[in-house]
């Protein structure tokens, strides 16, 4: 029986992948953020952030470590899109800084923390830009910087439509893996040589590399995918059919009001200004009262 392809943007298999493999997780990091300083060992992290009392929320996030700088690293998948989530990230980010802080240690200890976001619907709507770097900075003067947390925010969902990907540009390969892992085949044998990440990567995708385990959590994971999708059109449905009910009720008031206000003496332009209709149909409106 012909084994299944896992796809690298559900939850499951971007934590085997980049949470298991150590060289991967570097070259993804190197390739997406550019430090001055790429990162050459990691020691991973629990993903769970716990919450600094009872009362608090914890959070999960699908990859942490640190590197031989102390640098810290989250890294996140988002598929859905879900309200507050920049918040969310500068808020786990900003716990990780702080708790870098322990008895004993002093403030020169502190290292940058670095969020690193993977997301397959937009964000910035104004802008077709898929690439964005946030970074505290003096106001007026943008290149001065303060260099402790940087968040950076790629759109999967803008890139589906690009299709310029270099292949030189390693983010580029590491973006056309998330969106395409098939891709590859298309790839020379040479080149193929040249990718040994990238090569690993899409053998990952393979399911035999998954326990029973992990192959229930993928499925369970795509079905809450596909019920949240299934929720979320059926809602937007409903409200457009409120929507429309709503619309039909106020247009009915706003008549009602209108066809008053014409016979109390105000002009055909200011009943129209008042209640957003073309003045075309109030004129008509008022030539009917006028002739009744």
């Amino acid at each position: 029986m012909k084994r299944r392809k896992l796809n690298p943007l559900a939850d499951p298999v971007f934590k085997r992948v980049f949470g298991e493999e150590k060289e991967l997780l570097m070259d993804l990091i190197n390739a997406a953020i550019g430090l001055e300083n790429p990162v050459i060992e990691i020691e991973y992290l629990t993903n769970e952030l716990l919450p600094e009392a009872n009362d608090d929320k914890s959070t999960i996030v699908d990859v942490r470590c640190t590197d031989s700088h102390n640098r810290h690293f989250i890294l996140e998948m988002q598929l859905l899109h879900q309200h507050y989530f920049q918040k969310r990230v500068f808020f786990n980010a900003a716990r990780v800084y702080g708790r870098q802080i322990r008895k004993g240690f002093n403030y020169e200890s502190l290292q940058p923390v670095y969020a690193l976001c993977f997301l397959d619907h937009d964000i910035e709507l104004d802008t077709p830009d898929w690439r964005h770097k946030y970074v505290i900075a003096k106001e007026n003067n943008p290149n001065k910087k303060i260099p402790e947390l940087e968040i950076h925010f790629i759109e999967l969902s803008k890139c589906r439509k690009r299709s310029n990907f270099n292949m030189h540009n390693p983010l580029d390969r590491w973006i056309r893996f998330f969106i395409d892992p098939t891709f590859i085949k298309q790839i020379s044998m040479e080149k193929d040589y040249e990718y040994p990440f990238l090569k690993k990567a899409v053998l990952l995708l393979d399911e035999s590399n998954y326990t029973p385990g992990q192959l229930y959590s993928y499925d369970k994971y795509l079905d809450s995918i596909l019920s949240w999708n299934s929720s979320m059109k059926h809602s937007f449905e409903e409200g457009i059919a409120e929507g429309e009910a709503k619309g039909i009720i106020q247009g009915t008031h706003n008549l009602a009001q209108a066809l008053k206000d014409l016979k109390a003496g105000k002009s055909p332009e200011e009943v129209a200004a008042a209640y957003n209709f073309e003045l075309s149909y109030i004129q008509e409106l008022f030539q009917q009262l006028m002739e009744n």
